[in-house]
């Protein structure tokens, strides 16, 4: 281990101070890489960010090739007391004629009177005066289940063991009127109850004590006329030819029928075209942002010395300007500029009539110098809309084995997932290189971190050396002041 001497020495020099001066001009390589790595640690950061608002954004664009978005529908019932309607995206625009004459129900088994005979409500036995222990069985469907039923139990815990038998009814029991509810928790023709599974006992004890039928009961489909043909179905809830229907109540007839209509929802299309434009030019103003923003060369990282002779105000500007711009004329986000330009501007190919492009329906693009904003026109586009309700979906949405073919939405996708492959492998998708093994800002920050941790090594190696020849130094002087005193002592004492 290396003795080091400070200003102590005979010497008198402060050799802390003069090894810190010479080592100051050996670091001056190790700060640069050290700036460097920071450098590329921030620039993977700023990849990152455009790698997120890219995902984000195109999660947006694959919103936009589904037809539920750029087709929305919407529907109507001329008697709402009788069923209501929506529409899907893959609704037919045409009219229905409905007639309901039969709603979809479950079985209800109900206590025909007040149940209690006995004085407290603590335990079955002191409720209904019956002891030991029987079998439910009940029976809803393809399922059955078996419910043990212990005398010193409450009927608080029966109902509890019946609803979580999975049975699928659910039980309760209302104090206020004494009566005892049993409920299929499903509709329809193969629902129902049957209790022909119980014991003798339990059969009594649903009969006789809780004063339910246990004659088996099945559930009712509903029932109705579709356009002239009869119908069922199990619950009164359900969709047909992209119509979804809930039937409230019987009603309606052959001669007046309720009508169904179905029709395009404009104003859901041109506020989703909305939606998108504001996203996309959401998106090219960040992207844009990162592309134009200055880049100021001559601030570079600040090292720990440097930080230690500036304020934190002075800091903190320095480092915003040494930020600014990393990715400025970055080549990857402006070919992704260009390109989803180009989406916009190129025409569909295949597309025939008066609507093949974005801009036939209202959608343009701003100035050059604006970086490809896109601007609506709202009349023109509820016009087109008007005119052909399937414009935007064809515009936007249309497949195809080329480019050309596929619609502005569909290119858009493809455009955002060849920028995003070309920052991952660039500088992966995290912002820190945990995990990142291969982008190549990756490589670079762990190349300048082992050959720092070498050229530290080397550094230790110089200072300790440094400190070993003042060492020495102070030593031979440490001998010389000796022998000089000695030999003063000598010549002293022979005069």
């Amino acid at each position: 281990m290396t003795t080091r001497i400070s200003n102590l020495g005979v010497s008198g020099l402060d050799i802390d101070s003069m090894v810190k001066s010479l080592m100051k001009a050996r670091r001056v390589k190790y700060d640069e890489m050290g700036q460097k790595k920071t450098v590329l640690e921030w620039q993977k950061a700023d990849y990152n960010t455009m790698y997120t608002t890219i995902s984000d954004f195109r999660n947006t664009a694959f919103t936009n090739k589904l037809q539920a978005t750029l087709t929305p529908k919407t529907a109507s019932s001329s008697n709402e007391s009788v069923a209501t309607v929506t529409a899907n995206a893959d609704a037919v625009l045409i009219n229905h004629d409905l007639v309901v004459t039969q709603l979809a129900d479950g079985v209800k088994k109900i206590s025909s009177a007040a149940i209690t005979t006995g004085t407290a409500k603590d335990t079955l036995a002191n409720q209904f005066g019956i002891s030991g222990t029987f079998n439910i069985s009940i029976k809803n469907g393809d399922t059955t289940k078996t419910i043990a039923v212990d005398s010193s139990k409450s009927i608080y815990e029966l109902v509890s063991n019946i609803n979580k038998s999975g049975a699928n009814v659910t039980a309760s029991y209302d104090t206020t009127l004494d009566r005892f509810f049993l409920y299929t928790n499903g509709t329809g023709s193969d629902s129902g109850i049957d209790f022909s599974g119980s014991d003798a006992a339990g059969l009594s004890f649903l009969a006789d004590n809780l004063k339910i039928s246990t004659t088996a009961a099945s559930g009712k489909d509903a029932e109705f006329q579709l356009d002239g043909i009869e119908l069922s179905q199990s619950t009164n809830n359900f969709s047909i030819s992209g119509i979804n229907y809930s039937l409230k109540s019987v009603g309606g007839t052959t001669e007046n029928p309720v009508q169904i209509m179905a029709s395009p929802d404009i104003d859901k299309t041109v506020a989703n075209v909305k939606s998108f434009i504001e996203s996309y030019n959401a998106l090219l103003t960040k992207v844009n942002g990162e592309v134009d923003e200055e880049r100021y060369s001559a601030y570079t990282p600040l090292t720990d010395d440097q930080k230690s002779e500036m304020s934190e105000d002075d800091i903190k500007t320095w480092t915003e300007k040494a930020k600014s711009g990393l990715l400025y004329h970055d080549s990857i986000l402006q070919n992704l500029v260009s390109s989803v330009r180009s989406n916009f501007s190129t025409p569909i190919s295949g597309l025939t009539g008066s609507y093949t492009t974005a801009s036939s329906i209202g959608i343009t693009t701003g100035y050059y110098t604006e970086g490809g904003k896109l601007y609506l026109d709202e009349t023109k586009l509820r016009t087109a809309l008007a005119a052909d309700p399937d414009a935007v979906n064809k515009i936007f949405g249309s497949s195809g084995t080329t480019s050309n073919e596929k619609g502005i939405a569909v290119r858009l996708y493809d455009t955002l997932k060849t920028a995003m492959d070309k920052i991952v492998s660039k500088a992966g998708v995290t912002a820190s290189i945990s995990g990142d093994t291969k982008s190549s800002i990756a490589k670079q920050i762990r190349t300048y971190i082992t050959d720092m941790d070498n050229f530290s090594d080397r550094l230790d190696d110089i200072e300790d050396r440094y400190y070993n020849q003042f060492d020495a130094m102070e030593t031979a002087l440490e001998k010389l002041s000796s022998q000089s005193a000695w030999l003063s002592q000598q010549l002293g004492t022979s005069s």
